[in-house]
């Protein structure tokens, strides 16, 4: 039972990142390229605060969770805002229109981009200690490869074709890191808040950095410029590509580990060829039809080697007795800054050398009221620990963090829980 929890929680992040990267691959085929005309930061301002309007209700319905955010969750906000939403955007928006204009080759602009995961894998093991089978970094590159066959194979591709020297060069290495950067921030945010109101703060966020960058550059005069078919597409990007797909992709993270996040998004080219298929009848070459199936093979590798086990030292302290009190003695830890979601989980805690299965509550005690707690409930133990120190091994996530009715349904939940123990 647990086991298909697990799938069906992981599953559907894998569902909503893909689909996240299919409306990005829409948008760079269908809509962005009738924005060339206006300026890059313009277009990223009108798309992020049309979105913040449609997403603005979460942040109200959210208030209390967001004034629960920590600095460090502030800080991660702040990242993504900027180099998610501003940089990247802006960067990459501008390195494509420099392709159109003939400055540098399409090529140079999308081989650089697709850093992105290289940057993304590297921050997610320095920051958020994610530590993946070395199989699953095998199937990582396998991937990457295969995206770029199909990025290229229909028109050929030669390395020597790409020209570091160019500003869209290095425009397209700055989105990379950028975009790379936010999916490892974006992960650490997503743990402690919903993807609703993560949406609509980066959006509120992403609008304000822009708009002041606007008003010193003298940029929004040029919205007169926009003409009605590009502000019904502006409209159709809110609902696809912009606050339809990040919505789709926190989603998704919150899931999914930032490290099999950043593979699943080289789902593009796939989806852009198939695209072409239907809307083109352009057939696929044999090359293409193998780097699809690569493709496909390691995306499935990579989410079933998406075993990243969390493991951390925090030393028990008092709490107040209330688990005692209703027959399931607990043990406070004084960690609470974890990159997990808020929930329940099962796991395996050692202790004087010994291995004990139990249970974890990470979250607030009432939902959303009081602080942070951390505790552990060991299966069938009842010993005097307090002051030593322990090291817990996260094994699988049981349950978000809910409110009960009373102490009945609390110590009902509590034994539920405790089944789970295989």
């Amino acid at each position: 039972m647990l086991k298909l929890l697990k799938n069906r929680y992981s599953i559907l992040g894998y569902l909503a990142i893909i689909l996240a990267a299919l409306l990005w691959s829409i948008d760079g085929l269908f809509i962005r390229p009738s924005f060339y005309t206006l300026p890059a930061a313009l277009v990223v301002f009108w798309e992020h605060f049309l979105g913040f309007i449609v997403l603005s209700p979460f942040i109200l319905l959210n208030w209390k969770k967001i004034k629960k955010l920590s600095r460090k969750n502030w800080g991660a906000v702040i990242w993504v805002s900027l180099f998610g939403g501003a940089i990247g955007t802006i960067m990459i928006t501008k390195a494509f229109f420099s392709a159109m204009d003939g400055e540098t080759t399409f090529a140079t602009v999308v081989v650089l981009q697709k850093l992105q995961p290289i940057f993304a894998l590297f921050l997610a093991r320095i920051i958020l200690k994610e530590k993946l089978p070395k199989n699953f970094y095998f199937w990582a590159i396998i991937a990457i490869v295969a995206s770029y066959v199909l990025a290229f194979a229909s028109y050929g591709f030669d390395i020597f074709s790409v020209d570091l020297f160019k500003s869209a060069a290095i425009l397209a290495i700055l989105a990379a890191f950028a975009f790379g950067s936010s999916t490892v921030f974006g992960k650490r945010i997503a743990n402690h808040l919903n993807f609703k109101a993560l949406s609509a703060l980066r959006f509120a966020i992403t609008t304000f950095i822009v708009l002041v960058y606007l008003l010193f550059t003298n940029g929004l005069s040029a919205s007169i410029g926009i003409g009605v078919e590009q502000w019904q597409l502006l409209a159709l990007i809110v609902f696809t590509s912009g606050a339809g797909a990040i919505f789709l992709f926190y989603f998704g993270l919150r899931r999914v580990s930032a490290s099999t996040t950043t593979i699943l998004e080289l789902f593009w080219p796939f989806s852009a060829l198939i695209l072409d298929y239907i809307f083109n009848n352009n057939y696929l070459s044999t090359i293409e039809i193998i780097a699809v199936l690569v493709l496909l093979v390691s995306f499935f590798k990579v989410s079933n080697l998406d075993k990243n086990k969390v493991r951390f030292t925090a030393n028990i302290i008092k709490g107040e007795g209330r688990g005692r009190k209703i027959g399931y003695p607990t043990a406070n830890l004084d960690k609470t800054d974890l990159d997990i979601p808020h929930g329940v989980y099962v796991v395996k805690v050692k202790l004087d050398k010994k291995i004990y299965d139990a249970v974890m509550h990470f979250g607030y005690k009432e939902v959303f009221k009081g602080p942070v707690s951390l505790e552990i409930l060991i299966k069938d133990f009842s010993q005097d620990i307090y002051n030593q120190k322990v090291t817990v091994k996260v094994i699988k996530k049981i349950r978000d963090v809910k409110k009960f009715n009373d102490i009945e349904d609390l110590k009902r939940n509590i034994f539920k829980d405790l089944q789970y123990i295989e």
